[in-house]
């Protein structure tokens, strides 16, 4: 509130420095806010009034004279400018005047502005200059979107140029800036000329035929088990990418040896994959070293103290520190696996990503649990029976303390198995970033 005051003194004196240079306009705008910041400043109020007027009268005199003489942006500006102000004063209970013929006047001026610009806006169209007329559109739409086909040449002046050099580029195979091109029309409308078709032409020039190969021996039913999950979750994702077809591996599931590709760069046998399934990218893996563990509860056992205050009389105190049995009890749980994974392109051979990853997940309990129910205040244990004073000390007392209530479940496998399950995920859709 104080802040509020003293910017409101600064700016009335302000004003009033304005308005002995006979800056009226200024010295207006000044005055609202030295009374929007403070609305019991009895003096910005009445001068608010008065100044006020005057520069009402002049945003006034303006837009009449910008009017008659057909400077229609700026009689625009003017009168937008008074209405600003007036409605800024009038919401501070300051009750301004102008003549309101001039509301008539100024949906006169819009719908010569609005006239004149689509004039200009599909003379420009007519001659392809599409850049220049979305300049005379886009301030149609300021006042009148709806005006007469405004909307049309608009989609037009901004669609156009996207949609010729989306052609060019399709014609020099170029399909990336054509979809980029194209995505940008789509983004404005779906309805122009046959953009739907030359996107979904260029979506299917940019995808690339993707073949997964889920490893056929592994080592053990469980590892079996995890490399049919992995390779479903990945299947799936590939849903998610326009810019990728996934391709049925089956034909070669039982025929191809993981360490055949993983291993080496069998170049004919890459090709042949190739001409016969269409893939453009191989992606191979291999899971193995499963561990999954859960260990028993370990329990220590532990002495605290609690603290014990006698009254003796009234002005006399003892205290004793009597014991509390207790159990420092942890567990942990732990799921993780290696993994391994290549991505080939099908083309030329050639390993593009390739890496070997331990993925793993793991959680563990630490707290402290009493023997027997304890029904006192947790502040009044200790660790020990002599507490001490030290600021530190204390501190530490309170985080063993919270150990008492500190989480005690831990979390499940299956919760741990999603988590290293996003992590294979993360590591598949990095390594086909390539083919985005």
């Amino acid at each position: 509130m104080i802040s509020a005051c003293s910017g409101s003194r600064k700016y009335f004196k302000a004003a009033e420095r304005l308005e002995k240079q006979g800056l009226i306009n200024d010295a207006a705008e000044y005055y609202l806010e030295a009374l929007q910041r403070k609305p019991t400043n009895v003096d910005a109020r009445i001068k608010l009034k008065d100044v006020g007027q005057k520069h009402i009268s002049n945003l006034a005199s303006d837009f009449f004279r910008n009017y008659n003489t057909q400077q229609l942006e700026a009689s625009l500006s003017s009168f937008e400018n008074l209405q600003s102000f007036f409605g800024k004063a009038k919401a501070l209970s300051v009750e301004l005047d102008y003549p309101k013929t001039y509301d008539d006047d100024y949906k006169n001026a819009i719908e010569q502005y609005c006239s004149k610009n689509y004039d200009q806006a599909l003379n420009l169209i007519h001659d392809k200059k599409y850049d220049d007329a979305a300049t005379y559109t886009s301030k149609i739409k300021k006042y009148n979107a709806n005006y007469k086909n405004t909307a049309e040449l608009d989609v037009k002046a901004n669609c156009e140029p996207a949609y010729q050099r989306a052609v060019t580029a399709i014609e020099n195979k170029n399909y990336t800036a054509a979809f980029a091109n194209l995505s940008n029309i789509k983004s404005k409308t779906d309805q122009y000329k046959d953009v739907n078709e030359l996107f979904v032409l260029c979506q299917a020039k940019q995808s690339h035929g993707l073949l997964i190969f889920q490893p056929s021996l592994p080592n053990d039913r469980s590892e079996e088990i995890l490399e049919e999950s992995l390779f479903g979750k990945f299947s799936q994702s590939c849903g998610s990418y326009n810019t990728i077809k996934l391709i049925n591996n089956s034909p070669f599931q039982s025929n191809i040896n993981f360490s055949d590709l993983y291993n080496n760069t069998n170049v004919d046998l890459v090709q042949a994959i190739r001409k016969a399934s269409g893939a453009d990218y191989l992606y191979v893996y291999d899971v193995s070293n499963r561990q999954e563990y859960t260990s028993g509860l370990s329990k220590t056992p532990g002495r605290a103290f609690r603290e014990v205050k006698t009254k003796v009389n009234d002005s006399t105190y003892t205290t004793e520190y009597k014991p509390v049995d207790y159990n420092t009890v942890k567990q942990s749980r732990i799921f993780s696996f290696d993994y391994r994974y290549k991505v080939i392109n099908a083309l030329n051979g050639q390993v593009v990503s390739n890496g070997f990853q331990t993925l793993k997940s793991q959680d563990a309990v630490d707290y402290n649990e009493f023997l027997r129910p304890f029904d006192g205040n947790i502040s009044s244990l200790y660790p020990s029976n002599s507490p001490s004073n030290n600021v530190l000390i204390k501190l530490a007392n309170n985080s063993w303390r919270n150990t008492f209530s500190a989480r005690s479940t831990l979390k499940t496998m299956d919760e741990l198995k999603n988590d290293v399950f996003g992590q294979g995920m993360s590591l598949f859709k990095n390594a086909i970033n390539i083919m985005k």
